[in-house]
């Protein structure tokens, strides 16, 4: 019974430590320039919500009904930006790789992630119904990390 109770407390602070680093805030108190930047490169963005991520603004939104989040330093840049994106946007090199290496695969889900300028995409691949992998590519087509889910 004592083990259970530590388990429980120990996830209750777990869950705890997590909401002190990400909390939700009104996005009247995101800075205005911020605020302003990110309307207009999103004019379209619909569920936005903003968080204060440690010492970034985090912004979570949809985009053409694709999911989107960005992280902004305190003075206003993007620092990392992640999106869904469809198969049909994934880059030729890639496509080609998966062709070759991953006979009967199809692209299930596509996240693009671009951090300092440095752009990832986390392909999910799936065979039928219990095959998958989650496979990670350099903007070029190189395998970055490859796992089977």
């Amino acid at each position: 019974m004592m083990k259970n109770k530590s388990i429980v407390t120990l996830a209750l602070t777990v869950l705890g430590v997590f909401t002190v680093f990400a909390q939700d805030i009104n996005p009247n108190n995101v800075p205005t320039n911020l605020r302003e930047s990110f309307e207009q490169h999103y004019p379209k963005a619909s569920d936005v919500e903003w968080e204060l991520d440690g010492q970034s603004y985090k912004v979570e939104f949809d985009n053409n009904r694709l999911e989107h989040e960005i992280w902004y330093a305190m003075d206003g840049k993007a620092t990392r930006a992640e999106h869904e994106i469809t198969a049909a946007d994934l880059p030729q090199a890639i496509t080609s790789v998966i062709a070759s290496n991953y006979e009967g695969y199809k692209v299930d889900s596509v996240e693009k992630t671009t951090v300092n300028g440095s752009t990832t995409y986390d392909v999910e691949l799936d065979k039928g119904w219990n095959d998958e992998m989650d496979v990670v590519f350099n903007e070029s087509g190189k395998i970055l990390s490859e796992m089977i889910d």
